[in-house]
């Protein structure tokens, strides 16, 4: 059950994930959160990095880097019952703080934003032809060496895939 979840969790991530240039992952923090949490009140890029300063403090993250993810992701892929110990992202995240409007708004524009991606680069329906989940290829381990080959240096650093990691590392949270 918990591969099933990572992989559908990744697969959102995955597409967003594989573009040229054009578009960034972080013009879906630009176009959808910045102006809907702020409209709540909310800084999304302050939560992310105040965040990950206290993942990196205790430990679960041993820098800011994008290796230090990928070495977390990696375990959580592993299977073998990664445990994350520290306060959930759920504390922090205002998705959770937001009323139903909101959070409807927000999933329709990454569903927009996302569609535009695959719309404008033949790269993306090539990547997700390989992981439909009526494939059966399930693996993590599979799944992370291909994120790994695709994305950039500055998709890992974007804030987007650290607001999709720290909702991962929240599945494997010992809080939760």
């Amino acid at each position: 059950m918990k591969n099933k979840f990572i992989y559908l969790s990744f697969l959102a991530l995955f597409s967003t994930s594989c573009q040229e240039q054009s578009f960034q992952l972080d013009d879906i923090i630009l176009e959808c959160h910045d102006p809907k949490y702020r409209e709540e009140g909310y800084d999304i890029r302050t939560i992310i990095d105040d965040y990950e300063k206290l993942l990196v403090k205790e430990g679960v993250l041993q820098d800011d880097s994008g290796e230090s993810y990928w070495k977390v992701y990696k375990k959580i892929a592993s299977g073998n019952d990664f445990r994350i110990e520290s306060a959930t992202f759920r504390e922090y995240d205002p998705f959770f703080k937001v009323d139903n409007e909101t959070k409807l708004a927000l999933f329709e524009c990454e569903r927009e934003m996302i569609g535009f991606a695959r719309q404008r680069d033949s790269k993306w329906r090539g990547i997700l032809g390989n992981f439909e989940p009526a494939s059966g290829d399930e693996n993590p381990e599979r799944i992370y060496q291909a994120m790994r080959g695709a994305m950039s240096e500055e998709d890992v650093n974007s804030y987007y895939f650290r607001l999709k990691m720290f909702q991962l590392f929240d599945m494997v949270n010992s809080n939760l």
